[in-house]
């Protein structure tokens, strides 16, 4: 991973001649775009034998669209995580981040909290406006999370106090 982190930061060096105002980053990262966790033998057997006996259960009590659901999530949860998570670059600018090929500019944030436990959690957060009002987590990788937090204060406010959310401690405890 760390071979695909340089290579990119050699082609992010080469595009930086010909780019927008989002692009001309003030603090700039490469990053996986999501965690992944690794799974050991003994959760994928865990995992294997309690997604059949839930299918053998639904079939019991003839609960056939359990056991259909149940099939459906698996396949489905295989097929996204099969391939690895794209290494991205994370642009903090003046006019907003860019994230990738996402560009979320600092008037659809309206709040940001960085969340600093290494080496389990190192993730800037960034509360965003639209049609939906979504928190976006940011892997902070190797980034310095006092520079970031500085530089964003100028900018939008921060939501003090913040902790991880729910359901990411249950991604973490459970590897999905």
């Amino acid at each position: 991973m760390l071979k695909k982190i340089k290579n990119k930061n050699k082609k992010i060096k080469e595009v930086r001649k010909s780019l927008s105002a989002f692009d001309k980053a003030v603090i700039s990262w490469i990053a996986p775009e999501i965690i992944r966790y690794q799974k050991g033998k003994i959760w994928k057997i865990f995992t294997f034998s309690s997604l059949i006996a839930a299918v053998i259960i639904g079939i019991l009590y003839n609960a056939w669209t359990f056991s259909l659901a149940i099939i459906v999530f698996a396949a489905t949860y295989y097929i996204i995580n099969r391939e690895n998570p794209k290494v991205v670059e994370v642009a903090v600018s003046d006019i907003g981040i860019k994230v990738g090929e996402r560009k979320y500019p600092y008037n659809r944030i309206t709040a940001f909290w960085i969340v600093y436990d290494p080496p389990i959690i190192r993730t800037l957060n960034i509360r965003v406006k639209g049609d939906l009002l979504m928190d976006i987590p940011i892997e902070l990788y190797n980034q310095n999370p006092g520079e970031v937090r500085e530089f964003l204060l100028e900018k939008i406010p921060e939501l003090e106090g913040q902790a991880e959310s729910l359901s990411d401690v249950f991604s973490r405890l459970f590897k999905i």
